[in-house]
């Protein structure tokens, strides 16, 4: 159960007024229901075989730690660029993120450990969430 309160509409626009990145309807929606946490259905196919998410960041006022989105955008922005959004690292600091160049805004992961490859995972935020399951190395 994720205890941090929904992120407030002010919020969402001094985070995209600090940053310059525009955190789409879909992560909004997710952030509102859960504001992070690590999920229990983790684990989803990608172009390249399995991967896990290990935390959704999380976006509140005061936290700006490892697993806040603002960590996240301060860090990965200059990586990724000001059209992807990163909302979820997996257990080695690899990043998904949401590619805001594709519409509807494609998943995506960043493998940092791979010189920065990119792996599609899933042509929307939508089709990613209903992709989760649980790891099955995990059960």
């Amino acid at each position: 159960m994720v205890a941090r309160p929904a992120p407030a509409e002010a919020l969402f626009e001094d985070f995209e007024s600090k940053t310059g990145l525009r955190i789409p309807a879909e992560l909004r929606g997710l952030l509102q229901f859960a504001n992070g946490g690590h999920p229990e259905l983790d684990s989803v196919g990608g172009s390249d075989g399995q991967f896990a998410v290990n935390a959704f960041y999380h976006l509140t006022p005061e936290d700006h730690g490892p697993e806040s989105l603002w960590y996240a955008a301060q860090h990965w922005m200059p990586i990724l660029g000001k059209e992807a959004v990163p909302f979820a690292a997996d257990a080695g600091g690899n990043q998904f993120f949401l590619d805001l160049t594709s519409k509807p805004a494609a998943v995506r992961l960043c493998l940092h450990d791979e010189a920065m490859r990119i792996v599609d995972i899933a042509p929307s935020f939508e089709a990613f969430i209903d992709a989760l399951e649980i790891d099955p190395d995990m059960i």
